[in-house]
């Protein structure tokens, strides 16, 4: 088998040349969304990991409008999302060709811009295929975690990248950027397949991966991949083909600060309600068996039970804010929460649920920013947590905790992000002496480390475990005393090769540039096992490849993690 190499770059030209165009342009972007496009442009196929709210698909536009100016260009997302992406890429390009696709039978080719929805790319597949696209744009990428026919759509579009396979489509596009917020949306399994569409060696074998950075092991039926292991050594060697930035990484947004709020529940029937089913959990133990699905039905009642219980002390803090002059921002899971706030509120609410079109969710959203008329969106977590921007509020409110501390993260971010020029403030109502009070100490305790990636490897894992184990073990359960304030850093993170990059864009310097890009280390390492055998490491700033039979079959050696320690 012959060695891996990686995608080759853009030469130092034609990213310089792109350089000084988006930074005339674009005079108002941001500095870590100027080093998000460095970032893009310096590679085919990346993964842009940035935190909700610090502008990805603005510098993906950007991006790809530089990389192949001719197009056409596709964006795949979710339903929730696509009128936001229309709208931000008219932004960028002032009357630009937008095709909406409508449905799976009205698929129109021939259009600069295509924005389509996971589940209609899944009716016209064929019609996509056949069209050659110059960048594609991945958005939510997070929902290709798993072995799942959309997760097989596009990788077949895309191609699994330049190092792996080629798809079956009929035109590869060169260019493909992934978005996410969360590339871990539990843990590190999650992240193989965006690697795998990036091209990126360590997606050659799942099971190296899933024993290197899994901790898996064999359990007779075959490997358990859901637990995190090496998390490190797997942030530097995907850190050249994923950019993470978080807000504390920034100085271009103000501070978010998150409280827990105790509210008191006089209810017989919360109580009846949760002793039921843990009861029936006790006497059924086995989470595998035939039973679990019977003690989530009577979980998930005693939760509604006590998000309703909950509801009329949330009715009274959003009163006092919009009392105080502000916009609020109020999730909760259940549709009776939802009905209940917007009866109270009237006409100065507006709602988001399941039910409504993403036309109506993207209806609701504008008439929070722009109406003055409105105070109070309420919304369902799961249809208003994510896609849209809310920034005329500054307080979000939780009325119940979902199992999940990613989906409140997300939800936070509606308010928190670039548009937000006051403090936003995050509110979590939790309910002494229940179920809550479990909840809410854990979602406490890993908000205090969401950001980092080995953080994003645990941060939604185990939650519904821990609080049922600590439930059945009578532990006490104190629930939160914290208030956590997220403050603006010392800059942009980037570092290394972007810093530089960066820093000569300003100045017609090609030879710094050429001689800047062209970093890439070459090691030669000899063999443990084969005498007079010597293998090359070839380091850069986007994947470390090595000449040895292990990583040609692998995508991952000793050489490899050794280089990306530092230890070559």
């Amino acid at each position: 088998m012959s060695a891996v190499s990686a995608p080759v770059p853009p030469s130092s030209e034609v990213l310089a040349e792109a350089a000084r165009r988006v930074a005339g342009a674009y005079p108002d972007l941001y500095a870590h969304q100027r080093t998000g496009v460095a970032f893009l442009l310096a590679r085919r196929r990346a993964i842009l990991a940035d935190e909700m709210g610090l502008g990805k698909t603005r510098q993906a536009i950007i991006a790809v409008r530089e990389a192949q100016p001719d197009g056409p260009y596709l964006v795949i997302c979710p339903s929730a999302v696509k009128l936001a992406w229309r709208a931000e890429i008219l932004a960028v390009e002032p009357g630009a060709d937008v095709h909406l696709v409508p449905s799976g039978d009205r698929f129109e080719p021939g259009h600069r811009w295509t924005v389509i929805t996971y589940d209609l790319h899944g009716r016209c597949e064929e019609a996509v295929a056949a069209v050659p696209w110059r960048a594609v744009i991945i958005d939510e990428a997070h929902y290709l975690r798993n072995r799942s026919q959309r997760t097989r759509r596009v990788r077949e579009l895309v191609g699994k990248g330049p190092l792996l396979q080629s798809p079956s489509a009929s035109a590869v596009p060169e260019v493909v950027y992934l978005l996410t917020g969360t590339p871990m949306v539990n843990r590190p399994r999650d992240l193989f397949h965006l690697l795998e569409i990036v091209g990126h060696p360590l997606a050659r074998s799942f099971t190296t991966y899933a024993r290197r950075y899994c901790a898996a092991y064999d359990t007779g039926f075959g490997l358990d991949t859901r637990g995190a292991s090496n998390v490190e050594e797997l942030a530097r060697l995907t850190g050249g083909v994923m950019l993470r930035r978080t807000k504390t990484d920034t100085t271009d947004l103000p501070e978010k600060v998150r409280s827990w709020l105790p509210v008191e529940v006089r209810s017989t029937a919360v109580a009846r309600a949760e002793a039921e089913a843990l009861a029936y959990l006790q006497a059924n133990p086995d989470r595998n068996g035939p039973g679990w699905g019977q003690f989530l039905g009577l979980l998930n009642r005693a939760r509604q039970t006590l998000a309703v219980a909950k509801a009329p002390a949330t009715i009274e803090l959003v009163d006092d804010l919009v009392g105080a002059g502000h916009k609020v921002v109020v999730f909760t899971g259940y549709l009776g929460v939802v009905d209940r706030l917007a009866r109270h509120l009237g006409a100065a609410a507006v709602t988001i649920t399941g039910s409504h079109t993403s036309r109506q969710r993207h209806e609701a959203a504008q008439r929070l920013q722009t109406d003055e008329g409105v105070r109070v969106l309420v919304g369902n977590l799961q249809a208003a947590g994510v896609g849209i921007t809310l920034t005329a509020a500054t307080h979000v409110v939780f009325n119940d905790l979902d199992w999940v501390p990613g989906n409140h993260w997300q939800a936070e971010d509606r308010i928190h992000r670039i548009g937000q020029h006051r403090t936003a403030f995050a509110t979590y109502c939790w309910a002494p002496d229940t179920l809550d009070a479990y909840v809410a100490r854990l979602l406490a305790e890993k908000a205090l480390n969401i950001g980092t990636l080995e953080a994003q490897a645990n941060a939604d894992a185990g939650v519904l475990q821990a609080v049922l184990d600590a439930a059945l073990a009578g532990e006490p359960a104190p629930g939160p005393v914290l208030r956590t304030v997220t403050r603006g850093g010392d800059g942009d993170a980037a570092g290394g090769l972007l810093r530089d990059v960066l820093d000569l864009w300003a100045a017609d310097r090609a030879a710094e540039l050429e001689e800047v890009l062209g970093r890439d280390r070459v090691i030669e390492v000899r063999s443990d096992s084969k005498p007079g055998v010597v293998y090359t490491v070839t380091v850069g700033e986007g994947i470390i490849t090595c000449t040895c039979p292990g990583f040609e079959y692998r995508g991952v050696c000793k050489h490899t993690r050794a280089a990306a320690a530092g230890e070559l």
